[in-house]
């Protein structure tokens, strides 16, 4: 039982690590749900859950049993705001990504072409690459984390665990928020590549989004889509 499927991993091992990051895995979440009704969205954060998997099947750390549907929120990697000042992981979307996400998610909805049969369902949280690839750096080193993000996802298994993550939790409907929207090689891309490849359909099974964390630009809303 374990977080995720690279127990083996060593993320301080990286060409590209910089001393004094942060080597432990955040566990995909379970922070709420998301009612759909008639085209409405409520969305009810409720306290987090971390995930465990065990081969192909998960429980949550809390042995809490919730709804039958999931949908699934992905993230690029955790930040410095995601884990304490003794590098253990906190939660996922922490600090402004986190408000923006939970604040806006429902409004970001309303503007999305993906159609969601009305129901209730848990609200998954989940980073692609679980490791905190930008080392904590502040201010952040974009090109550091891209470059270890690349790595463990190419090299180290990441696309392989994060296959394995997707198949055992079963989403009905994914949500590709991943940063480097603007890039038709950023991380959002390789994560919409890796989405298809694993047959899930763009626009029926999955969509993309703009990352929360520029939703909010000092009250301007206007970069809070989901397409």
């Amino acid at each position: 039982m374990a977080v995720n499927y690279m127990e083996d991993f060593d993320f301080s091992k990286l060409e590209n690590y910089a001393q004094g990051g942060a080597t432990k895995p955040s566990p995909d979440q379970y922070v709420g749900k998301l009612i759909i009704n008639n085209n409405k969205a409520i969305l009810e954060p409720y306290e987090r859950d971390s995930i465990i998997y065990n081969n192909m099947e998960y429980s949550y750390e809390s042995k809490e049993t919730y709804l039958d549907q999931n949908i699934l929120i992905i993230l690029e990697s955790p930040h410095r705001f995601e884990y304490d000042d003794n590098n253990n992981p906190l939660g996922l979307a922490m600090g402004k990504t986190g408000e923006s996400l939970f604040g806006l998610f429902t409004y970001a909805l309303k503007k999305s072409k993906m159609f969601m049969r009305d129901g209730a369902y848990n609200v998954i949280l989940t980073n692609a690459i679980q490791y905190q690839t930008s080392c904590g750096l502040n201010p952040i080193d974009r090109k550091l984390r891209d470059r270890n993000w690349l790595d463990i996802y190419d090299h180290y298994g990441g696309e392989e665990d994060f296959r394995k993550r997707i198949y055992t939790i079963k989403p009905r409907y994914t949500f590709n928020l991943c940063t480097g929207g603007r890039n038709p090689e950023g991380l959002r891309a390789k994560v919409t590549a890796s989405l298809i490849k694993f047959k899930l359909k763009k626009g029926k099974h999955f969509t993309e989004g703009n990352h929360p964390a520029s939703w909010d630009l000092h009250g301007d809303t206007r970069n809070a889509i989901i397409y």
